[in-house]
């Protein structure tokens, strides 16, 4: 996994994530990340949105409260949800009919 210099500081500046916990954080958004499909209603509308503001962005991943938004295997930035998404965001998550 790559981490983007841009990045690496939108990530020190918006999370206040430094050195090793940059990598750390970007490998559990990768991994366990929410991905585009498991989202519904106003989340995934904003999601569709940052796909087609950031047109090389191929993967973008919802952990914690930031949208990490991936090029192949690439983190380029990092997005905080907006508050009134965050605020309802357990109920626009679709669940796995196994979990």
């Amino acid at each position: 996994m790559n981490i983007s210099e841009h990045a690496k500081q939108r990530m020190k500046e918006r999370c206040g994530f430094n050195g090793k916990s940059q990598e750390r954080m970007a490998q559990k958004a990768l991994e366990y990340g929410i991905t585009h499909a498991q989202t519904k209603g106003r989340l995934k509308k904003w999601i569709t949105s940052l796909f087609f503001k950031n047109t090389n962005a191929n993967n973008i991943r919802v952990y914690g409260d930031n949208a990490y938004i991936f090029c192949g295997s690439t983190l380029v930035t990092i997005i905080r949800v907006p508050a009134n998404i965050r605020k309802d965001m357990q109920k626009m998550i679709r669940r796995e009919p196994n979990e």
